[in-house]
């Protein structure tokens, strides 16, 4: 039976304390959430749906996101009038310099609504509507007939908070829907996210469910919704050592050894690791591009061409190359502290502790998009190296239960191979037009 949704207070009887005593120091037994869809009160759902119940987040969740979002939109824009304007002035003067304005000022506008649209639809308001659920697209609009949900995918974080993930089929709503779908790890689907933040957060998915059976009649809670998906990137955002505690099979409470500290878990094929690297590893290469787009580094319209093939390939044998040898470094630490290290488990972990600086990235492609100056992209880029650098630390003293000046030298692996990217990606790409 789901369990997803979080159990109303009972009723309290006539007489009785509204209050429940309970000793000090003695923690109350956390309420599990339940759902029985018999219980809910179909009729209600429907009459919300024909008055379009809205469900949205506090407006210090939303308005921030909405804010940055058109801000960026509206930078590209006063960049790309300042752009015309020297265009018209070099028409006395047409040569390729003028062709290169235009294409990297439209190029810009271009990556600065995706980027404007990623952020400010992260978290958007839901309408129940009778023909289908409403979701805001930007500056709009947009409904989901009832038949094209597929699933609800729900994760469970630290302090009674969930996500969901709403699948739906056909075309997407928005592009940045599949986006988020493969931030979160979940692959090419098309959907959106909302949080137990948002208002209301039982009372949508109880609407959601029970609209969607009744558009397709013979359908089960069961069918719809289902519950502990794993969302690599979100738990690894917000709650990592639990997340690492389940990956990499670390054992619970004291053990006699630190040789004993692993539970047996199932060898992750070689081909998946390879495949999960690459998909990491092409972030920064697609930045990359990106980035000599928006600042003039156009093959046959430049001299560039060498160092885009040469930073495209770069880029990527140093992020493919990444995975086995910080393996390698957590291996040399445990064989230096220890006299044993563990290779297999580090190659099956590491790939997650990469996972979060996917969020850094986001921001970095916001400010490429913008052209904002390369010392900000630089930043944050240092400060995903570092988040990276640390998990990889606190994994390490978690293995083999070192110190952490011990485990200092799988950190610094990490951090070496990320720097090694990042002055490649400083060295090649374009330095944009004068």
């Amino acid at each position: 039976m789901p369990t997803l949704f979080r159990k109303k207070p009972a009723p309290v009887a006539a007489g009785a304390s509204k209050t429940m005593p309970r000793r000090v120091g003695t923690p109350s037994a956390p309420v599990g959430p339940t759902y029985v869809v018999p219980g809910y009160p179909g009729a209600a759902a429907s009459a919300a749906a024909e008055k379009g119940q809205r469900f949205r987040y506090p407006t210090r969740f939303w308005l921030p996101l909405r804010l940055v979002g058109y801000a960026l939109i509206l930078l590209s824009v006063l960049n790309l009038v300042n752009t015309l304007g020297r265009f018209v002035q070099l028409l006395s003067n047409f040569s390729v310099y003028s062709v290169l304005l235009l294409i990297t000022a439209f190029a810009s506008l271009l990556f600065s609504v995706v980027a404007g649209a990623l952020i400010a639809d992260a978290l958007p308001s839901l309408e129940v509507r009778s023909d289908g659920l409403a979701v805001t697209e930007f500056v709009r609009w947009r409904t989901l007939p009832w038949q094209r949900i597929v699933k609800l995918h729900s994760m469970a974080l630290p302090g009674d908070r969930y996500v969901v993930f709403v699948q739906y089929a056909g075309a997407p709503l928005s592009p940045e829907h599949i986006v988020y779908s493969l931030l979160a790890g979940l692959g090419a689907k098309s959907g959106f996210f909302y949080t137990s933040d948002i208002k209301d957060f039982d009372d949508l998915t109880r609407s959601i469910l029970d609209a969607r059976m009744r558009a397709v009649p013979g359908t089960r809670v069961e069918d719809l919704l289902v519950e502990d998906v794993p969302m690599p990137v979100v738990q690894m955002a917000f709650n990592p050592m639990g997340t690492l505690t389940k990956v990499a099979g670390f054992t619970e409470g004291e053990v006699s050894s630190p040789l004993m500290n692993l539970e047996e878990r199932p060898t992750i094929p070689r081909s998946q690791l390879i495949r999960m690297q690459l998909g990491i590893t092409l972030v920064p290469v697609i930045l990359f591009l990106i980035d000599n787009l928006v600042n003039g580094g156009i093959p046959i319209l430049t001299s560039s061409t060498g160092s885009l093939v040469l930073g495209t390939f770069g880029l990527l044998a140093l992020g493919l190359l990444e995975l086995p040898f910080v393996a390698l470094a957590i291996q040399a630490v445990g064989e230096t502290v220890l006299g044993h290290g563990e290779f297999q488990v580090a190659l099956n972990t590491y790939p997650y502790l990469e996972l979060p600086r996917m969020l850094g990235f986001v921001v970095i492609f916001a400010l490429i998009a913008i052209k904002a100056p390369f010392i900000l992209v630089f930043l944050v880029w240092l400060g995903a190296l570092g988040w990276t650098t640390y998990l990889t630390l606190l994994f390490t003293q978690r293995l083999y239960r070192i110190t952490q000046n011990q485990a200092i030298m799988a950190g610094g692996a990490a951090a070496i191979v990320q720097l090694f990217v990042l002055i490649a990606y400083m060295m090649l790409r374009a330095p944009g037009l004068s």
